[in-house]
């Protein structure tokens, strides 16, 4: 059932996962992040500010806290494993998989692996943390507001 606190979480994680990919990109070599990063990252956003932060909308500022950190690391967490995906298509497509197919799906743990050590950066883990349950606040706030 849409709701405000739905609607309210979809567009300020939307807007907040096209920050996140915003600010990864000079960690990508070369600053050359993929075609499909901004907008994956920000339909993701979408996805969990809907699914995961609005439907608990209205509950309080306190369990806003923990909702916001689960958001924030379940958008890192898929954003990251996209990036694997994607790179495992392309590596099966130049037929760089030997043994099969449980070699390929190994292969995006990984990938996410290396991804998350070349994301690793003090600054950007605190930007996905604060920035999670500010938007949960932000969320929380029409939430109550508008139920």
């Amino acid at each position: 059932m849409p709701t405000a606190g739905r609607l309210a979480g979809a567009v300020i994680f939307a807007l907040f996962g096209w920050y996140l990919a915003g600010l990864t990109i000079p960690f990508f070599p070369e600053a050359n992040a993929p075609t499909f990063w901004l907008p994956v990252v920000s339909f993701i956003g979408l996805v969990v500010g809907w699914r995961v932060c609005g439907s608990r909308a209205g509950h309080g500022y306190n369990p806003a806290v923990g909702i916001g950190l689960t958001c924030g690391a379940t958008i890192a967490f898929c954003a990251i494993f996209a990036l694997s995906f994607n790179k495992m298509i392309s590596n099966a497509l130049r037929n760089r998989y030997n043994d099969g197919t449980m070699e390929a799906v190994i292969d995006i743990f990984n990938q996410m692996i290396a991804y998350a050590i070349m994301f690793t950066d003090v600054t950007l883990i605190a930007t996905v943390l604060i920035g999670g349950v500010v938007c949960a606040w932000i969320t929380e706030f029409f939430g109550q507001r508008f139920p």
